[in-house]
C-alpha cells in the first residue's frame, strides 16, 4: 500500500512540474510544402540568402524566438510562421503561458534548415505527452461519419438549447468560428456535417488544414473536403488542389491538383483561376502563369491582381515596368486588400514607378495598417515620428509602434524602447 501512494505521489509531482512545460512532439521537413518559396511571404537574412520556413503548431502565444528568426512571427492560430536562416543551429521559444523551451535541430536530424524549404514543429503540453491524452479531441472530431444526433434527433452540444434546422447549427457553428471559439465550432459543424451540410463539410476541413482548435491533419482534412466537393462546392474543390500542389496528406501532383482547380473553375469559382495561375507561377511558367492570373484580375480576384503587380514590378514572365506594376498594385489596394495598399505605399515613397510622393505613401500605409498589414504598421508610426507626408506626431507615432509591439514585431518594440515607452 505504502509502495502504491509513494507512486502516485510521484506521477502527481511529475504531473505538477510539468504542468507549465511543452516538449517537442517531431520536427520534420515537408518537401512539398512551397509555402517557404511563396513569393509574396518569402524572406531572406542580410546576406539576401533565402531563409526556412518553420510552421510550429503549439496551442499558446509564442512571445519570442531568440536566435536566427527574420522579421515578426506570423501567428495563424495554433500554427505559428517563423522564418529562420540557414545558419542557425537552434533556436529558443518564450511562450505566453508556458516555459521557455530550446529546440536544437541536430537532436532531430538536422544540423540546420535550409533555406526556401518548409518545416513543421509540433509542440505539445508536456503534461499531455505523460498522459498519453493529447489528440482526444481529434480522434473524436476526425470520426465524422459516426457522429450520432441525441435520440430525439436533435442537437444539444456543449449545454446548447437542442437544434433541428440545420442552417441554425451551421450559424451557430460561423459565429463561433468568427469569434475563435474552436471548440465549439467544430462540435457544431460535426453537428451539421452528419446530417450532409456541404458548408460545414468544407470548415471542418479547413480547421484540419490550418490547425484551428485541432492539430493540424491534411489526410482527415481531406476527407472532408472530398464530402464537400462531391456536393460541388468550389472552396472544397480548390483546396484540395492545394493539398495535391503541396503534398499534403497525399501524394504530390500538379495533374491532379489541376483537375480539381478546373472543377472549381467550371463551376464558377474565380479563385481558383488566381490558384491555377499561382501553380504555374511556383513552377516557373511566368507565361502560363500570367495568363491565368489575368482572367482572375479580370474577374475581381485582388490576390490576382497582386501577383500580377508583383510580376510587372519583378519582371518575373514579362518586361519588368514598375510603372504598370503600381497600377495593378492600386486596383487591387482600392478594394482593400492590405498586401497591395503596402505595396502601392513602398512604391510611392520610393519613387518606384510614380514620382515620389510621402504623401500618398503614408495614405496608403495608414489603409493597410488599419486593414491589418503588419509591415505598414511600423513604417506609418515611423512618418509620424519623422513627419514624412503627415504632421509630426509623435504620440500617434507611439499608438502605431505599439500596435505593431502587441503583434510581436521587434522593429516596434526597439523603437518604443528607444522613445522610452
Amino acid at each position: 500500500m505504502n509502495k502504491l501512494k509513494l507512486t502516485i505521489l510521484f506521477l502527481f509531482m511529475s504531473l505538477a512540474a510539468s504542468a507549465q512545460r511543452l516538449a517537442v512532439e517531431s520536427l520534420k521537413l515537408r518537401p512539398n510544402d512551397l509555402s517557404a518559396r511563396n513569393v509574396k511571404n518569402q524572406r531572406h537574412d542580410l546576406n539576401g540568402k533565402p531563409c526556412a520556413l518553420l510552421k510550429v503548431m503549439v496551442l499558446d502565444d509564442i512571445t519570442k524566438c531568440s536566435s536566427g528568426n527574420i522579421g515578426e512571427i506570423v501567428t495563424e492560430g495554433p500554427v505559428k510562421l517563423i522564418y529562420i536562416t540557414s545558419a542557425t543551429p537552434y533556436i529558443e521559444l518564450s511562450f505566453k503561458y508556458h516555459y521557455p523551451l530550446t529546440v536544437n535541430f541536430a537532436d532531430y536530424g538536422y544540423k540546420h534548415l535550409e533555406g526556401n524549404s518548409t518545416y513543421e514543429l509540433n509542440i505539445v503540453d508536456a503534461q499531455q505527452m505523460m498522459m498519453g491524452n493529447g489528440k482526444k479531441v481529434e480522434e473524436s472530431a476526425s470520426q465524422g461519419n459516426n457522429v450520432q444526433p441525441n435520440a430525439n434527433n436533435t442537437a444539444n452540444v456543449g449545454g446548447e438549447p437542442a437544434v433541428n434546422d440545420v442552417a441554425e447549427m451551421v450559424k451557430i457553428a460561423d459565429d463561433a468560428y468568427k469569434t475563435k471559439d474552436y471548440s465549439k465550432a467544430m462540435k457544431w459543424y460535426l453537428e451539421a456535417a452528419g446530417k450532409g451540410n456541404a458548408h460545414a463539410q468544407c470548415q471542418i476541413g479547413n480547421m484540419y488544414n490550418s490547425a484551428k482548435g485541432v492539430t493540424a491533419d491534411y489526410s482527415t482534412a481531406l476527407k472532408w473536403f472530398l464530402k464537400s466537393a462531391n456536393q460541388g462546392n468550389t472552396e472544397a474543390q480548390r483546396h484540395i488542389g492545394d493539398l495535391y500542389l503541396a503534398g499534403r496528406g497525399v501524394t504530390h501532383n500538379y495533374s491532379t491538383a489541376l483537375q480539381w482547380y478546373n472543377k472549381a473553375v467550371a463551376n464558377g469559382d474565380v479563385h481558383a483561376l488566381c490558384d491555377i495561375g499561382l501553380m504555374y507561377r511556383c513552377r516557373g511558367k511566368n507565361s502560363e502563369a500570367m495568363k491565368w492570373l489575368l482572367k482572375a484580375a479580370e474577374q475581381g480576384d485582388t490576390n490576382a491582381m497582386y501577383h500580377i503587380g508583383d510580376m510587372y514590378e519583378s519582371g518575373s514572365g514579362v518586361k519588368k515596368d514598375p510603372s504598370v506594376a503600381i497600377q495593378w498594385f492600386l486596383k487591387a489596394a482600392e478594394q482593400g486588400d492590405a498586401d497591395s495598399q503596402s505595396r502601392a505605399g513602398l512604391m510611392y515613397y520610393y519613387g518606384n514607378g510614380v514620382p515620389k510622393d510621402y504623401s500618398t505613401a503614408f495614405k496608403w500605409y495608414l489603409k493597410a495598417a488599419e486593414n491589418g498589414g503588419g509591415s505598414a504598421t511600423f513604417t506609418v508610426a515611423e512618418m509620424y515620428e519623422k513627419g514624412q507626408g503627415v504632421e509630426k506626431n509623435i504620440d500617434k507615432a507611439v499608438y502605431w509602434y505599439k500596435k505593431g509591439a502587441e503583434k510581436n514585431r521587434s522593429d516596434c518594440k526597439e523603437a518604443l524602447k528607444r522613445l522610452g515607452y
